[in-house]
Order: C-alpha cells, then sequence, then structure tokens
C-alpha cells in the first residue's frame, strides 16, 4: 500500500505542476494577444497616415514646383 500511496502522491503533485504550467501559459498567451493586438494598433495607425500624407505630399510638390517654375522663368 505504501508504494501506491507514493505512485499516487507523485501522479497528484505532476499533476499539480501541469495544472501551474497551463496558468503560465494562459497569462503568457492573453499578453501575446494584448501585444498583438497593440501591434496592429499601431500598423493601421501608420497606414492611415501613409494615406493622408500621400495626397499631401503631391499637393505640396505641385505647389513647389509650380512656384519654382515661376521664380526660373521671372529670373533667367
Amino acid at each position: 500500500m505504501d508504494h501506491q500511496d507514493d505512485i499516487s502522491i507523485r501522479i497528484a503533485a505532476s499533476l499539480a505542476q501541469i495544472n501551474i504550467n497551463l496558468e503560465r501559459l494562459q497569462v503568457m498567451l492573453s499578453a501575446v494577444v494584448e501585444t498583438t493586438s497593440d501591434h496592429e494598433q499601431r500598423l493601421r495607425s501608420i497606414e492611415r497616415w501613409k494615406y493622408n500624407l500621400t495626397p499631401l505630399l503631391a499637393v505640396a510638390t505641385f505647389v513647389l514646383g509650380a512656384v519654382f517654375s515661376v521664380a526660373l522663368e521671372k529670373y533667367l
């Protein structure tokens, strides 16, 4: 009986350790999901800026080109 009790105690300890490891994995997975969500939000924000900035740069380039062209005609 003593040997059976020893085996039962070891099995119970192993199951307890597995439970602890699973809880740690849940916490780690939750952190990974949160980090991934944060990265996704940052990427979407950068994409919005990129798409909003492109037309602005096009207009600024056109205006600067027109000003430079007029300045060249005037001074040359």
